[in-house]
């Protein structure tokens, strides 16, 4: 694998361990409203710190696949292209279609990249 697209994907990952602090650890707080674009009120409902810890949590699975797969052989490397396109790509598309547009360049944009560099250096 070329080193962009192992520093592409580590990048997606670390985007994806960022969101986990953000939803797990920090989801009541002035960032999390303005990143997600909630009133601040809202993110101090029980239930909506529960969902944010619950969707905090599959964010920091993202990353940890992605990781694990930048540090295995060329077989298993299918898994970075499962959690890049699979799982980011599709979870960045419902994330703009549901919550903003901004999801699809924030979250998306960065998988797509990565996801070319793979599939090139493959």
């Amino acid at each position: 694998m070329s080193i962009f697209a192992l520093i592409m994907a580590v990048i997606v990952a670390v985007e994806h361990l960022f969101i986990l602090w953000l939803e797990m650890f920090n989801s009541n707080s002035e960032m999390a409203s303005r990143a997600f674009a909630v009133p601040r009120k809202l993110l101090q409902v029980t239930e909506v710190q529960t969902l944010f810890k619950n969707q905090g949590l599959y964010n920091g699975f993202l990353a940890v696949g992605i990781i694990f797969a930048c540090f295995l052989s060329d077989p298993i490397r299918k898994v970075m292209v499962l959690y890049l396109v699979g799982c980011v790509v599709i979870a960045a598309i419902y994330g703009a279609m549901t919550a903003s547009k901004r999801i699809i360049l924030i979250q998306g944009l960065p998988a797509v990249i990565a996801f070319c560099l793979v599939a090139v250096a493959w």
